[in-house]
């Protein structure tokens, strides 16, 4: 197959959980750009948590808060916030079970509560912190993504009651933290708008990813690549698994592709 576009997702893909991106890696991807292949990034992250990220591969188009917001050559082409009703079902139950929420919009992320231990927990090893979300914060800004912080067990209430809203626990082990997407809204809704900017096929497309909110982007691609340390369900989503991202995965994966 003639692939023409790679994929790349962030944490534990291309960037090892708490470390920084190889040389290794970074080689594999400026190869990759050397031959006038396409690279894209698609991650969960908000753009404020991906400037390094970005400016280390030179990628310019990206599809961040798992697909709601989407850059093709660095401009924005595709951006779909939460509605206020469904933010409003969520912040009321929140408040009920006594849940902190970090709100993320375009430009900012802010929590409900600074000194719970499960948001201390999430934020921990990141060099980006978040304020206090002033009580209408959520009302005022687009909001494209939150986070929960709760243990897993009382993450399903949430997902009955707001089925809306996909609810995705953090794959780092022990984790408080799941990411809070609109349920019609994942990366591969995302890369569907970039591909067609790009004129690209899906099936002309390699995808590399390791988390739960990689599975649609890995089943909708044309080579779907699992990081070796995804769990098993994502790795059935997968056409190939490689090694992890901390053992150069994506460069071993890109080259028994015959890539670089």
């Amino acid at each position: 197959m003639n692939y023409k576009v790679v994929i790349l997702d962030i944490d534990g893909t291309i960037l090892p959980h708490g470390k920084t991106i190889s040389p290794a890696t970074k080689d594999a991807i400026q190869r990759l750009r050397d031959k006038n292949m396409k690279v894209v990034i698609a991650t969960g992250r908000a753009p404020y948590f991906s400037e390094a990220i970005i400016q280390e591969t030179g990628v310019d188009s990206m599809v961040f808060f798992n697909g709601a917001y989407v850059y093709f050559e660095g401009k924005e082409i595709y951006q779909n916030a939460i509605d206020k009703n469904i933010l409003k079902k969520v912040h009321h139950l929140s408040d009920d079970y006594q849940h902190p929420l970090t709100f993320l919009s375009s430009t900012s992320f802010k929590a409900t509560d600074l000194i719970h231990p499960y948001v201390v927990q999430a934020f921990r090893n990141q060099s980006w912190k978040p304020e206090l979300a002033p009580p209408k914060f959520w009302m005022d800004q687009d909001i494209y993504q939150m986070f929960l912080h709760c243990d897993k067990e009382e993450e399903s209430t949430y997902q009955t009651m707001v089925p809306e809203l996909d609810f995705r626990r953090w794959t780092t082990k022990g984790s408080k933290t799941c990411d809070v997407n609109l349920s019609n809204s994942n990366k591969a809704v995302g890369l569907t708008k970039l591909l067609d900017k790009f004129g690209i096929a899906p099936d002309e497309a390699v995808a590399f990813g390791d988390g739960l909110n990689d599975i649609e982007m890995l089943s909708m691609v044309g080579m779907g690549v699992a990081m070796g340390s995804a769990r098993d369900e994502v790795k059935q989503a997968a056409n190939r698994v490689t090694f992890s991202a901390e053992e150069d995965g994506v460069r071993y994966g890109l080259e028994r592709l015959g890539l670089i």
